[in-house]
């Protein structure tokens, strides 16, 4: 089979004549990002290019004949962010029947493993229905998550930036400073008032398990939910590394 012999862990850069020799028991990772506004200082894509930064670095780190890393589906559902210019959001049934128009032809050319990897947390919701579709048209095995959950990330970002700096706090602003510099505003970084309110304002209940739907400009002007200032490029490699170490694991599990 093409795998003994691959050349790339990137799915398209093989040829029609590779992709019909591939082996279908190997993992086929689809990436889902978004294209949403992440303040003065990020660029509208810096969901799609974290996650492109953390494939390329886990493909260079991890070098394997089990996995194929797929194009990114990067027009996600990020309604929440839509009153801020930029923002390209597919509503919500529209961004699950587009996603599943790609996956399903792969799947029904016999393909067995598929990794639904998540960087916009506005559409976790969406995958979780992706995965459960795709389930139960193929009774393959699918697998989903979202590269932020996959640890906890506390020796490295504050607690309380972890729990409420969610969008263009610290935590992607170091992950951005470190596979993309060159992208970073950093004269417009700015120190952003961080606030339970920023949780709190969408809770009722007082176990807290009942919520409202939100939107961004309730909770912070510029877009910006966290602080940045903190960010470095240190903490953005350290996380890096978590994330890969975690998706190498979570291959090897798929796969055996």
């Amino acid at each position: 089979m093409y795998n003994k012999k691959m050349l790339t862990n990137f799915w398209e850069d093989l040829t029609t004549v590779e992709v019909k020799k591939i082996n279908r028991d190997t993992i086929l990772i689809f990436p889902f990002s978004s294209i949403e506004q992440h303040g003065e200082h990020l660029p509208l894509n810096t969901d799609k290019k974290i996650l492109r930064g953390i494939l390329k670095k886990f493909s260079e780190n991890y070098k394997s004949n089990k996995y194929l890393i797929m194009p990114e589906i990067h027009f996600g559902s990020a309604s929440e962010h839509s009153s801020f210019d930029g923002t390209i959001s597919l509503d919500s049934l529209e961004f699950i029947s587009h996603s599943l128009s790609i996956i399903e032809p792969i799947c029904e050319n016999k393909f067995k493993n598929i990794f639904l990897l998540n960087s916009h947390g506005g559409q976790i919701s969406h995958i979780d229905i992706i995965a459960k579709e795709l389930k139960a048209q193929f009774d393959i095995q699918i697998v989903k998550g979202t590269y932020f959950l996959f640890d906890e990330f506390k020796n490295i970002i504050p607690a309380q930036e972890l729990e409420f700096g969610y969008h263009g706090g610290e935590f992607e602003t170091s992950l951005m400073m470190y596979l993309y510099p060159e992208l970073v505003r950093k004269n417009k970084i700015k120190k952003n008032k961080l606030s339970p309110d920023c949780s709190s304002k969408n809770i009722i209940s007082y176990e807290k398990k009942i919520k409202r739907a939100w939107l961004t400009k309730e909770l912070s002007k510029n877009g910006i939910i966290g602080n940045p200032t903190n960010a470095s490029v240190i903490k953005g490699r350290k996380i890096v590394d978590k994330v890969i170490k975690c998706m190498n694991k979570i291959v090897n599990e798929m796969y055996n």
